[in-house]
């Protein structure tokens, strides 16, 4: 006998084996629909896993990168080349005359441009006034630091310093970190981080407090006749730091002379690592590599206003204190005299 077909058995025992056989149908390409919907829902799922990771990475990203630095804390242009500091049997030059420029030319509270080698002035404005430094003090927590540690010294952060009050502007180093002379020396002078100055003076026996003795010591050293330090960063809460240009432009001859301090105010980045961390740190200094600068050190608080000094690439130095408008007429002293 001839096998029936399922069809045949369906007709056989079904009324409506037609309608029935298409239902079947129907629910066959159901279930391949329903499984084709299953993958691309499988698809979006694991894009949308892609997407989110990769989202947050950019972001991420974005959020490390300098653009969302303060403005006065912008990457400058880079130039990896090593500073070679003048010859050390170049004396200390006083200043030893004044320029003959409309006093006005710059608006700064006082400024100076004059030569690191010779000591001739080529424009001056107030400077033997004693005004705020802000940070610049920075550079005298430098060479004392250089005096006193070496740079692989292993250094422990005896407090929360970025916590303190108004201390801003700082790296974030929590109190138990360990680190190096060299990172702190770095994150304070190319991007002036407070707390990174008040960890690395606060490393010496007796406290930040002693540092600070040893800064006026040693600006007694140098020749600087108005200059008083009450801290190593240069804050205004803190006992504001007092200087003059002329007290200044000796202090810029003891950093012109110093490699390791020019090398590094010299750099527009730095990845620094410490224990348990790392930063990515920008120089402060927008002008870096443009109109002759080879590196500087900024200063910026209520009472000193905006302060730059600079050092050009033919050993020249340029220092405005109490500007509004600290690069522009840094520029204006380069571009113009």
């Amino acid at each position: 006998m001839e096998a029936k077909s399922p069809d045949s058995k369906l007709e056989d025992f079904r009324y409506d084996a037609k309608l029935f056989k298409q239902a079947y149908s129907a629910g066959l390409k159901l279930k391949e629909v329903e499984k084709q919907q299953k993958q691309k829902r499988t698809l979006y799922i694991f894009g949308g896993f892609l997407l989110t990771i990769f989202l947050f990475l950019s972001v991420l990203f974005l959020i490390r990168s300098p653009l969302f630095k303060s403005q006065s804390y912008v990457e400058a242009k880079v130039i990896e080349t090593p500073f070679v500091s003048v010859s050390n049997n170049i004396p200390v030059s006083p200043v030893s005359e004044f320029g003959k420029f409309d006093q006005n030319f710059i608006e700064a509270n006082s400024a100076l441009y004059a030569d690191l080698n010779t000591g001739h002035i080529y424009y001056a404005k107030n400077i033997d006034e004693q005004v705020h430094i802000a940070s610049i003090t920075k550079l005298m927590s430098a060479l004392v630091a250089l005096q006193k540690f070496e740079l692989s010294e292993s250094v422990e952060i005896k407090q929360d310093w970025f916590a303190q009050e108004n201390m801003s502007w700082s790296i974030g180093l929590d109190k138990g970190d360990t680190t190096t002379v060299e990172t702190l020396l770095n994150a304070m002078l190319i991007s002036s981080y407070n707390d990174a100055a008040y960890a690395l003076a606060d490393h010496m026996d007796g406290g930040w407090e002693a540092f600070v003795e040893d800064m006026n010591l040693h600006a007694k050293t140098l020749g600087l006749e108005s200059t008083e330090f009450f801290n190593p960063a240069g804050l205004d809460d803190y006992g504001a730091n007092m200087s003059t240009a002329r007290d200044l432009y000796k202090l810029s001859v003891a950093v012109y002379r110093d490699d390791f301090i020019m090398n590094t105010i010299s750099k527009g980045y730095a990845k620094l690592k410490w224990e348990i961390g790392e930063e990515d740190v920008y120089t402060t200094n927008v002008i870096l590599n443009q109109y002759g600068n080879i590196g500087g050190k900024t200063g910026q608080t209520e009472k000193a206003g905006g302060c730059f000094l600079g050092i050009t690439d033919d050993g020249k130095m340029t220092l405005v204190l109490g500007s509004e408008n600290r690069f522009d007429e840094t520029i204006k002293l380069l571009a113009e005299l």
